[in-house]
Protein backbone atom coordinates (compact mmCIF):
# COMPACT_ATOMS: atom_id res chain seq x y z
CA UNK A 1 0.00 0.00 0.00
CA UNK A 2 1.38 3.28 -1.16
CA UNK A 3 1.84 5.90 1.20
CA UNK A 4 1.13 9.80 0.60
CA UNK A 5 1.70 12.81 2.28
CA UNK A 6 -1.40 14.94 4.02
CA UNK A 7 -0.54 18.02 1.88
CA UNK A 8 2.43 19.96 2.91
CA UNK A 9 2.62 18.39 6.46
CA UNK A 10 5.51 15.76 7.19
CA UNK A 11 2.11 13.25 8.05
CA UNK A 12 1.70 10.08 5.58
CA UNK A 13 -1.26 8.75 4.91
CA UNK A 14 -2.09 5.02 3.46
CA UNK A 15 -3.33 6.04 0.06
CA UNK A 16 -6.79 4.68 0.84
CA UNK A 17 -8.47 5.76 3.95
CA UNK A 18 -11.03 2.98 5.53
CA UNK A 19 -13.81 5.69 6.66
CA UNK A 20 -16.91 4.08 8.89
CA UNK A 21 -19.64 6.52 7.99
CA UNK A 22 -23.18 4.31 7.58
CA UNK A 23 -21.53 1.32 8.45
CA UNK A 24 -19.94 0.64 11.97
CA UNK A 25 -21.80 1.79 14.47
CA UNK A 26 -24.79 2.54 11.92
CA UNK A 27 -25.05 -0.52 9.90
CA UNK A 28 -23.75 -2.59 12.96
CA UNK A 29 -22.91 -2.08 16.24
CA UNK A 30 -21.73 -5.45 16.26
CA UNK A 31 -17.72 -5.48 17.54
CA UNK A 32 -17.23 -8.69 15.29
CA UNK A 33 -18.53 -6.91 12.37
CA UNK A 34 -16.31 -3.86 13.40
CA UNK A 35 -13.41 -6.23 13.79
CA UNK A 36 -13.75 -8.11 10.63
CA UNK A 37 -13.57 -5.01 8.48
CA UNK A 38 -10.93 -3.19 10.37
CA UNK A 39 -8.77 -6.58 10.42
CA UNK A 40 -9.30 -6.88 6.84
CA UNK A 41 -8.27 -2.88 5.97
CA UNK A 42 -4.91 -3.82 8.12
CA UNK A 43 -4.48 -6.80 6.31
CA UNK A 44 -4.76 -5.30 2.76
CA UNK A 45 -2.12 -2.43 4.51
CA UNK A 46 -4.46 0.37 5.28
CA UNK A 47 -3.51 2.18 8.21
CA UNK A 48 -5.62 5.69 7.93
CA UNK A 49 -8.72 5.28 9.70
CA UNK A 50 -11.87 7.73 9.75
CA UNK A 51 -14.65 8.34 11.94
CA UNK A 52 -16.67 10.93 13.66
CA UNK A 53 -18.41 11.84 16.83
CA UNK A 54 -21.55 11.71 15.41
CA UNK A 55 -21.25 7.93 13.68
CA UNK A 56 -23.79 6.11 15.89
CA UNK A 57 -21.35 4.38 18.44
CA UNK A 58 -18.52 4.17 15.94
CA UNK A 59 -15.99 5.72 18.11
CA UNK A 60 -15.83 3.13 20.44
CA UNK A 61 -16.04 0.42 18.40
CA UNK A 62 -13.45 1.56 15.81
CA UNK A 63 -11.00 2.52 18.57
CA UNK A 64 -11.28 -1.35 20.10
CA UNK A 65 -11.21 -3.13 16.75
CA UNK A 66 -7.81 -0.71 16.80
CA UNK A 67 -6.47 -2.16 20.14
CA UNK A 68 -4.31 -5.36 19.14
CA UNK A 69 -2.42 -2.57 16.87
CA UNK A 70 0.82 -0.84 17.87
CA UNK A 71 -0.64 3.13 18.28
CA UNK A 72 2.18 4.70 16.06
CA UNK A 73 1.32 2.49 13.34
CA UNK A 74 -2.06 3.88 12.09
CA UNK A 75 -3.78 7.39 11.91
CA UNK A 76 -7.26 7.83 13.43
CA UNK A 77 -9.14 10.75 12.65
CA UNK A 78 -12.33 12.04 13.98
CA UNK A 79 -14.30 14.97 14.09
CA UNK A 80 -16.32 17.35 15.57
CA UNK A 81 -19.10 20.27 14.58
CA UNK A 82 -22.14 18.11 13.62
CA UNK A 83 -25.20 18.31 15.85
CA UNK A 84 -25.19 15.24 17.92
CA UNK A 85 -27.76 16.24 20.50
CA UNK A 86 -30.28 18.76 20.44
CA UNK A 87 -29.15 22.26 22.38
CA UNK A 88 -26.73 24.52 21.43
CA UNK A 89 -23.80 23.26 23.30
CA UNK A 90 -24.40 19.55 21.20
CA UNK A 91 -22.94 20.92 18.28
CA UNK A 92 -20.72 23.79 16.16
CA UNK A 93 -16.97 24.69 16.36
CA UNK A 94 -17.28 26.62 19.68
CA UNK A 95 -14.68 26.24 22.22
CA UNK A 96 -17.02 25.05 24.95
CA UNK A 97 -17.83 22.45 22.46
CA UNK A 98 -15.03 21.72 20.84
CA UNK A 99 -13.07 21.09 24.44
CA UNK A 100 -15.79 18.87 25.26
CA UNK A 101 -16.05 16.94 22.36
CA UNK A 102 -12.83 16.22 22.15
CA UNK A 103 -12.16 14.83 25.54
CA UNK A 104 -15.18 12.30 24.60
CA UNK A 105 -13.77 11.76 21.85
CA UNK A 106 -10.60 10.76 23.15
CA UNK A 107 -12.68 8.39 26.12
CA UNK A 108 -14.31 6.37 23.06
CA UNK A 109 -11.50 5.67 21.33
CA UNK A 110 -9.57 4.77 24.43
CA UNK A 111 -6.47 6.27 23.09
CA UNK A 112 -4.18 9.24 24.22
CA UNK A 113 -4.20 10.85 21.35
CA UNK A 114 -5.96 11.54 17.87
CA UNK A 115 -4.13 11.92 14.90
CA UNK A 116 -6.32 14.22 12.48
CA UNK A 117 -9.19 16.39 14.44
CA UNK A 118 -12.03 17.64 11.99
CA UNK A 119 -14.04 20.42 12.21
CA UNK A 120 -17.25 18.77 10.51
CA UNK A 121 -18.67 21.29 8.81
CA UNK A 122 -17.93 25.27 9.23
CA UNK A 123 -19.64 26.86 11.74
CA UNK A 124 -20.14 30.95 10.94
CA UNK A 125 -21.60 31.53 13.96
CA UNK A 126 -18.24 31.01 15.57
CA UNK A 127 -15.33 33.93 14.89
CA UNK A 128 -12.16 32.10 12.95
CA UNK A 129 -9.80 32.82 15.29
CA UNK A 130 -11.91 31.12 18.21
CA UNK A 131 -12.38 27.87 15.70
CA UNK A 132 -8.23 28.53 14.87
CA UNK A 133 -6.78 28.67 18.20
CA UNK A 134 -8.69 26.14 19.49
CA UNK A 135 -7.50 23.58 17.38
CA UNK A 136 -3.82 24.85 17.84
CA UNK A 137 -4.73 24.58 21.84
CA UNK A 138 -5.27 20.97 21.65
CA UNK A 139 -2.37 20.38 19.26
CA UNK A 140 -0.13 21.81 21.97
CA UNK A 141 -1.52 19.95 24.47
CA UNK A 142 -1.17 16.59 22.82
CA UNK A 143 -4.51 15.78 22.06
CA UNK A 144 -4.21 16.36 18.83
CA UNK A 145 -1.61 16.08 15.73
CA UNK A 146 -2.81 18.01 13.15
CA UNK A 147 -6.16 19.82 12.78
CA UNK A 148 -7.94 19.43 9.19
CA UNK A 149 -11.31 20.43 7.84
CA UNK A 150 -14.55 19.24 6.35
CA UNK A 151 -16.68 20.55 3.76
CA UNK A 152 -15.93 24.23 4.38
CA UNK A 153 -16.66 26.93 1.70
CA UNK A 154 -14.26 28.29 0.18
CA UNK A 155 -14.71 31.65 1.53
CA UNK A 156 -14.05 30.25 5.15
CA UNK A 157 -10.95 28.43 3.89
CA UNK A 158 -9.55 31.24 2.99
CA UNK A 159 -10.04 33.24 5.38
CA UNK A 160 -8.62 30.62 8.04
CA UNK A 161 -5.68 30.24 5.74
CA UNK A 162 -5.05 33.85 6.07
CA UNK A 163 -5.35 34.22 10.13
CA UNK A 164 -3.22 31.14 10.14
CA UNK A 165 -0.51 32.70 8.03
CA UNK A 166 -0.51 36.01 9.19
CA UNK A 167 0.09 35.28 12.93
CA UNK A 168 2.00 32.01 12.58
CA UNK A 169 -0.81 29.26 13.49
CA UNK A 170 -0.73 26.02 12.65
CA UNK A 171 -3.29 25.48 9.47
CA UNK A 172 -5.75 22.65 8.55
CA UNK A 173 -3.36 20.30 7.01
CA UNK A 174 -6.63 18.54 5.23
CA UNK A 175 -9.59 19.32 3.65
CA UNK A 176 -12.02 16.02 3.36
CA UNK A 177 -14.73 16.98 0.94
CA UNK A 178 -16.96 14.94 -1.43
CA UNK A 179 -15.51 13.74 -4.58
CA UNK A 180 -16.17 11.28 -6.98
CA UNK A 181 -16.58 11.29 -10.89
CA UNK A 182 -20.06 12.25 -10.76
CA UNK A 183 -20.06 14.77 -8.22
CA UNK A 184 -16.71 17.01 -8.94
CA UNK A 185 -18.55 20.26 -6.77
CA UNK A 186 -14.59 20.92 -5.34
CA UNK A 187 -13.73 21.70 -9.25
CA UNK A 188 -16.07 24.24 -9.55
CA UNK A 189 -16.68 25.84 -6.58
CA UNK A 190 -12.91 26.68 -6.37
CA UNK A 191 -11.72 24.39 -2.91
CA UNK A 192 -10.00 22.03 -5.07
CA UNK A 193 -8.01 24.63 -7.24
CA UNK A 194 -7.32 26.40 -3.40
CA UNK A 195 -6.20 23.24 -1.96
CA UNK A 196 -3.54 22.84 -4.97
CA UNK A 197 -2.47 26.56 -4.54
CA UNK A 198 -1.92 26.22 -0.50
CA UNK A 199 -0.35 22.67 -0.46
CA UNK A 200 -3.65 21.39 1.22
CA UNK A 201 -4.44 17.56 1.33
CA UNK A 202 -7.78 16.39 -0.45
CA UNK A 203 -9.34 13.18 0.87
CA UNK A 204 -12.51 12.27 -0.94
CA UNK A 205 -15.54 10.58 0.61
CA UNK A 206 -18.14 8.81 -1.31
CA UNK A 207 -15.39 7.99 -4.30
CA UNK A 208 -17.87 5.29 -5.73
CA UNK A 209 -20.91 7.80 -5.77
CA UNK A 210 -22.47 6.03 -2.92
CA UNK A 211 -22.55 2.65 -5.06
CA UNK A 212 -23.62 4.36 -8.52
CA UNK A 213 -20.29 4.46 -10.28
CA UNK A 214 -19.97 0.66 -9.32
CA UNK A 215 -22.92 -0.45 -11.52
CA UNK A 216 -24.60 -2.49 -9.49
CA UNK A 217 -27.80 -0.52 -9.16
CA UNK A 218 -28.72 -0.59 -12.93
CA UNK A 219 -30.61 -4.22 -12.70
CA UNK A 220 -32.26 -2.85 -9.58
CA UNK A 221 -31.41 -2.85 -6.04
CA UNK A 222 -29.43 -5.40 -4.68
CA UNK A 223 -30.46 -6.66 -1.40
CA UNK A 224 -27.31 -5.69 0.67
CA UNK A 225 -26.68 -2.42 -1.02
CA UNK A 226 -27.19 1.15 0.71
CA UNK A 227 -30.06 1.54 -1.23
CA UNK A 228 -31.94 -1.29 0.22
CA UNK A 229 -30.88 -0.58 3.35
CA UNK A 230 -31.96 3.29 3.66
CA UNK A 231 -34.57 2.79 6.22
CA UNK A 232 -32.18 0.64 8.92
CA UNK A 233 -29.65 2.98 8.41
CA UNK A 234 -32.38 6.17 8.53
CA UNK A 235 -30.15 7.61 5.89
CA UNK A 236 -32.69 9.29 2.64
CA UNK A 237 -29.91 10.70 0.82
CA UNK A 238 -28.57 7.29 -1.42
CA UNK A 239 -31.47 7.53 -3.19
CA UNK A 240 -31.34 10.79 -4.23
CA UNK A 241 -28.04 10.68 -6.31
CA UNK A 242 -28.81 8.52 -9.48
CA UNK A 243 -31.77 11.35 -10.33
CA UNK A 244 -29.39 14.40 -9.71
CA UNK A 245 -26.00 12.65 -11.44
CA UNK A 246 -28.06 10.25 -13.70
CA UNK A 247 -26.24 11.60 -17.31
CA UNK A 248 -22.42 11.68 -15.64
CA UNK A 249 -23.06 8.26 -14.31
CA UNK A 250 -24.44 6.80 -17.27
CA UNK A 251 -21.42 8.37 -19.54
CA UNK A 252 -19.23 7.04 -16.69
CA UNK A 253 -20.82 3.48 -17.00
CA UNK A 254 -20.71 3.43 -20.82
CA UNK A 255 -16.98 4.76 -20.92
CA UNK A 256 -16.25 1.59 -18.92
CA UNK A 257 -18.91 -0.75 -21.15
CA UNK A 258 -16.88 0.70 -24.08
CA UNK A 259 -13.27 0.00 -22.99
CA UNK A 260 -14.25 -3.08 -20.94
CA UNK A 261 -12.85 -1.27 -18.15
CA UNK A 262 -13.79 -2.26 -14.28
CA UNK A 263 -16.01 0.81 -13.16
CA UNK A 264 -14.74 0.57 -9.34
CA UNK A 265 -11.15 0.53 -10.79
CA UNK A 266 -12.26 3.71 -12.78
CA UNK A 267 -13.50 5.68 -10.13
CA UNK A 268 -10.40 4.94 -7.88
CA UNK A 269 -8.01 5.55 -10.44
CA UNK A 270 -9.98 8.98 -11.24
CA UNK A 271 -9.94 10.31 -7.51
CA UNK A 272 -6.15 9.16 -7.37
CA UNK A 273 -4.88 10.49 -10.44
CA UNK A 274 -6.36 13.74 -9.86
CA UNK A 275 -5.16 13.59 -5.84
CA UNK A 276 -7.77 13.54 -4.21
CA UNK A 277 -8.00 10.24 -2.16
CA UNK A 278 -10.39 7.79 -1.40
CA UNK A 279 -12.20 7.82 2.19
CA UNK A 280 -14.20 4.64 1.65
CA UNK A 281 -17.11 3.23 3.47
CA UNK A 282 -17.10 -0.75 2.16
CA UNK A 283 -19.66 -2.32 4.25
CA UNK A 284 -18.25 -5.62 3.50
CA UNK A 285 -14.25 -7.50 3.41
CA UNK A 286 -14.68 -8.17 -0.50
CA UNK A 287 -15.65 -4.43 -1.10
CA UNK A 288 -12.50 -3.37 0.46
CA UNK A 289 -10.21 -6.24 -1.52
CA UNK A 290 -11.42 -4.40 -4.63
CA UNK A 291 -11.25 -1.32 -4.09
CA UNK A 292 -7.96 -1.63 -3.02
CA UNK A 293 -6.63 -4.49 -5.84
CA UNK A 294 -8.10 -1.18 -8.25
CA UNK A 295 -5.26 0.27 -7.46
CA UNK A 296 -3.25 -1.86 -9.04
CA UNK A 297 -4.34 -1.26 -12.45
CA UNK A 298 -3.24 0.89 -14.97
CA UNK A 299 -5.84 3.39 -16.99
CA UNK A 300 -4.66 4.18 -20.67
CA UNK A 301 -4.70 8.09 -20.51
CA UNK A 302 -7.05 7.86 -23.66
CA UNK A 303 -9.85 6.97 -21.70
CA UNK A 304 -9.40 9.67 -18.63
CA UNK A 305 -9.14 11.63 -21.65
CA UNK A 306 -12.39 10.77 -22.62
CA UNK A 307 -14.07 10.82 -19.13
CA UNK A 308 -12.54 14.46 -19.12
CA UNK A 309 -14.56 15.22 -22.43
CA UNK A 310 -17.66 15.20 -20.34
CA UNK A 311 -18.94 18.90 -19.88
CA UNK A 312 -20.36 19.14 -15.84
CA UNK A 313 -23.92 20.46 -14.79
CA UNK A 314 -24.25 23.05 -12.42
CA UNK A 315 -24.80 20.67 -9.58
CA UNK A 316 -21.99 17.87 -10.48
Amino acid sequence: MEYVKAGRSGLKLTIITYGSALTIGTESSDPGYAATLIDTAWDLGIRSFDTSNNYGNAEHLVGNALKKYSRHEYVISTKVSWPIGETPYDRGLSRKHILWAIENSINRLDVDYIDIYYAHRYDSDVPMEEIITTFNSLIYSGKIRYWATSEWPLGALVECHNICEKYGYEKPIIEQFIYSYAVRKSEKNGVMNFCKEKGIGMLGFSPLCQGYLTGKYQDGIPINSRLAKSEKLSYKKTGDFYTQYKSVIDFFLSVCNKYSVSPIVLAIKWCVQNFVYPVIGASAPFQILEIVKALDNEIPQCIMEELKSYSLGENE
